[in-house]
């Protein structure tokens, strides 16, 4: 099996622009402000319907000694205890505040930076996947605070994708003069994570991200460049508006063509960046990747892999290989088209030279299966990673790509049965917006 990648030159870009619908872009902008749109106490009491990992969870952590440290060692029960004790679930909500995120960070499942690993020498466990990593938070997300942890460096919120454990360094918190200052009804979009946002006079910057609002009050009279706004925290935590000029070239604006001169840099931009499990270390998962490149168009997508699935208009793939070819080539729109199979999702992006279907996905490995008397050969071709005997006897590993690729649909075709295809796998289609 040979990992064979496309270039952008193979993809099969819109002929011409596609209208986002204006109900779109308008559903984009109301589930990215929604913590503060709505009052503290209808978020309290539809708490259960946000994705993520409500406080009982600490119980689950507490009964399970199978979490693994960055050591490879389990958790001790002391410092399970600890940190139980530290979240302080008995006095919830204890802190009802809005806020907003002003530096990247990271939403936890607990409140915690150590990692939560699953049995790390089984294949598919370990290191990428921190359990407790729930999502990357961009700087400039809306938060509604309403817990803090017993030191008072945690915050449990709810961000407009995911609920969860946030760092309080992160966050600044937010009145009802500021949150009228900052949502202004203009929001620009960073084409790449490589926009630098420097506030006049200020001696720290940080680089916006796709995916990333950045409110603007109007366009101004200099026709290259844009003020948007972003925040800082001051010493007790009151969040500071700040003003940084950004060349108009590196955002989109109002109503972003959906087309091949547009699409083209975005896709360069994420193609070939590692793989980052829940967005850790500012990197981006399958769904991550997705839901990043889709807002700069302001379509809203969930965070989750499996939300995602859940919008647009969604069809049941078929059972065979050549009924699922025949389904995607009749009704998948390249870009505008999700692939899934268990775990993963994939974007449709038209047709190879060949005319086989092309993905452009982040993904971290592919599953093989060996036997044992063939595994001394296997190791010396591929770089396998978690290698563990299973019940059946063969032994299970891992074929990390890690990173953001273009691959057919049929990634993983193996003659020998050793890995299986993504094409295989698939199970739904959803289109984001139909023909």
């Amino acid at each position: 099996m040979k990992v064979i990648e496309y270039r952008l030159e193979q993809l099969s870009f819109p002929k011409k622009p596609i209208k986002i619908s204006t109900k779109t872009q308008t559903t984009f902008l109301k589930n990215s402000l929604l913590p503060w749109a709505s009052s503290p106490d209808s978020l309290l009491a539809k708490l259960a319907s946000f994705p993520g990992k409500e406080l009982t969870y600490l119980e689950k952590y507490r009964a399970d000694d199978n979490w693994y440290g960055e050591h490879k060692k389990p958790h001790n029960r002391q410092e399970r205890e600890a940190l139980i004790a530290n979240a302080d679930a008995g006095s919830f909500p204890n802190f009802v505040h809005k806020g907003l995120v002003v530096q990247h960070t990271d939403l936890r499942r607990l409140p915690t930076e150590r990692p939560g690993f699953d049995q790390p020498k089984k294949a598919g466990e370990g290191y990428p996947f921190d359990y407790f990593q729930e999502t990357a938070l961009w700087a400039n997300t809306p938060l509604q605070i309403l817990h803090l942890s017993r030191d008072k460096q945690w915050g449990y919120v709810i961000s407009p994708i995911y609920k969860g454990w946030v760092s309080m360094q992160a966050i600044a918190l937010v009145d009802e003069e500021f949150i009228s200052a900052w949502t202004t009804g203009h929001y620009a979009r960073p084409l790449s994570d490589n926009v630098v946002l420097n506030p006049e006079g200020s001696l720290f910057a940080i680089k916006a991200k796709m995916g990333m609002l950045l409110p603007y009050s109007e366009l101004d009279k200099q026709a290259d460049s844009l003020e948007v706004f972003m925040a800082a925290s001051t010493e007790n935590k009151q969040a500071r508006l700040l003003k940084v000029r950004v060349a108009k070239k590196e955002v989109a604006m109002g109503d972003y063509p959906f087309e091949e001169k547009t699409l083209k840099p975005l896709v360069s931009a994420l193609l070939g960046r590692p793989y980052g499990w829940g967005g850790a270390l500012e990197n981006r998962d399958c769904s991550s990747m997705i839901r990043d490149l889709m807002s700069t168009y302001q379509i809203w997508l969930p965070r989750d892999s499996g939300d995602q699935m859940e919008m647009g208009h969604h069809y049941d793939l078929p059972d065979t290989a050549d009924q699922k070819l025949e389904l995607i080539e009749k009704e998948a729109v390249p870009f505008l088209t999700i692939l899934r199979k268990k775990g993963h999702n994939m974007l449709y992006v038209g047709k190879s030279p060949e005319g086989e279907p092309l993905i452009f996905h982040a993904i971290w490995a592919l599953k093989s299966s060996v036997p044992h008397e063939e595994l001394g050969n296997y190791l010396d071709q591929y770089p396998l990673e978690g290698m563990h005997q299973a019940d059946d006897g063969e032994f299970k590993g891992r074929i990390v790509i890690g990173q953001s690729v273009i691959t057919s649909v049929h990634l993983g075709q193996d003659e020998q049965n050793r890995t299986r295809s993504q094409l295989d796998q698939m199970y739904a289609m959803t289109l984001l917006q139909p023909n």
